[in-house]
């Protein structure tokens, strides 16, 4: 069995304690903020994220070669942050929805943004587990923004609220079948399963694979989690999650997701 070094902040968690059931000793951990001895390993597997706010873990990652990583560091830096996945939607003409930064921006322009969608979304740019995703109107964006600006936390964006739409967790592996799961939200809007989110496994609409497909391809991902919306006909890419928790995903598939990522990847 190949060496794993798994990069990791909190080295606690669901998918680390899986990965150590099914290899046992041939997992080693690494927090890039608080480590000094880099583990020798054969793949380097990334589970942090940029709610930390620093791209140390990627520095490091950068440093081997391109096959070492899971997944790739391009791709771990380009699915970071809301910001810089969305824009990449918007320049690969991905249906993605219309979004504002609101980190430094004028009040005009949100009010504006506003008068299109008088009832938004706002989440933060470096965000998991749903936390810090409100549902604003236009009497209410301009005293939030107003309150963050005070608080010095303005790094946030906002797009449409969405009704009536179903909404998907469309988990992938290289060279594997997809699973799907549809989710809906116990209170709120956020479906994660963190927050109590309702799931179940099912085929995704045939119409929209190609779509979803052509994003994957794209990507250059090796294995991710996409969160998109289906409303009546149309299909809208939320975010490509590429340090996907599997939590979820294994309690309602009943299938071992480590095992399958180790069987493709490693």
């Amino acid at each position: 069995m190949n060496k794993i070094c798994v990069f990791a902040k909190n080295k606690n968690t669901y998918f680390i304690n899986r990965l150590i059931e099914e290899v046992g000793q041939s997992v080693s951990l690494f927090d890039p903020w608080t480590d000094l001895d880099l583990p020798t390993a054969d793949k380097y597997l990334a589970r942090t994220t940029g709610v930390y706010k620093s791209d140390l873990d990627l520095l490091i990652l950068g440093s081997m070669s391109e096959n070492q990583v899971v997944n790739p560091v391009s791709v771990l830096k380009r699915f970071r942050s809301k910001s810089s996945q969305w824009a990449w939607f918007d320049d690969h003409d991905l249906p993605a929805l219309p979004w504002l930064g609101l980190k430094g921006i004028d009040p005009i322009t949100a009010e504006k943004f506003s008068v299109l969608y008088p009832e938004m979304v706002v989440k933060p740019n470096f965000g998991q587990g749903g936390w810090g995703i409100e549902v604003l109107t236009r009497d209410t964006l301009l005293g939030w923004l107003k309150k963050k600006k005070k608080m010095q936390d303005e790094d946030y964006l906002i797009q449409p609220l969405i009704k009536d739409a179903a909404e998907y967790r469309y988990f992938f592996i290289k060279d594997e079948r997809p699973l799907v799961l549809r989710r809906k939200a116990r209170s709120g809007i956020a479906a994660n399963f963190k927050r109590e989110g309702e799931a179940e496994l099912v085929t995704f609409p045939d119409e929209f694979n190609s779509e979803v497909k052509r994003l994957i391809s794209l990507s250059g991902a090796q294995y991710g989690a996409i969160d998109l919306f289906i409303q009546h006909d149309r299909l809208f890419i939320l975010e490509l999650n590429a340090v996907p928790g599997i939590e979820q995903l294994e309690n309602i598939s009943r299938q071992n997701i480590i095992r399958k990522l180790l069987q493709h990847l490693f």
